[in-house]
């Protein structure tokens, strides 16, 4: 008897996932494997010719640090994996820092692609603006010579994540569904 419940409660649950699953379509995961990729950089750097970098933020407050290195970034940043060509200049003294992180958008003619941001207590206090991807980063930057290595972790992501399988879109890279950000906020 209760092995007939158990089978009848296990079978319930396969018809209703595949229902779910079948409903969404196959945009539904790809939105969610595109979240997934969305808060976390990671991987070895390497440059042509020397340069350094030892810098670490915490959630665009504190900032500590230096780094300046163009090269390239062989992992996974920006949903994409593989050899990326990469930029990281930001420095900062706990309180006060300025951060320019990219990847394959980099225009090496312009020294200030991708634009800065201003990161530490005294800019978020005053309200500067942090693009909307970097928000609540946590960067750790080591480059010693010609190679070094990179995590960069986006907790603003990771709630976009976790809230993406409700169809939440804090974030607004989804392309649709029910999004909390200010921008879609504006649009309406």
């Amino acid at each position: 008897m209760m092995a007939n419940r158990f089978v009848v409660c296990a079978a319930g649950v396969v018809l209703l996932s595949a229902l779910l699953f079948s409903s969404t379509g196959c945009s539904y995961m790809q939105k969610r494997g595109n979240d997934a990729l969305d808060f976390m950089e990671f991987g070895i750097t390497v440059s042509k010719k020397p340069q350094l970098s030892l810098y670490a933020g915490f959630v665009n407050v504190v900032s500590l640090g230096y780094s300046n290195v163009d090269g390239t970034l062989l992992g996974i940043a920006h949903r994409d994996a593989g050899a990326l060509p990469m930029r990281h200049k930001a420095g900062g003294i706990l309180l006060k820092g300025s951060e320019q992180l990219g990847y394959e958008d980099v225009d090496w003619e312009d020294p200030n692609s991708p634009e800065p941001w201003q990161v530490g207590i005294i800019p978020v206090v005053k309200g500067t603006s942090i693009p909307k991807h970097e928000l609540l980063n946590c960067p750790k930057l080591l480059h010693l010579g010609w190679v070094g290595i990179t995590l960069n972790c986006h907790f603003a992501e990771l709630a976009d994540f976790f809230l993406g399988w409700t169809t939440l879109d804090i974030m607004g890279d989804d392309g649709g569904g029910e999004s909390m950000t200010a921008d879609a906020a504006d649009e309406q």
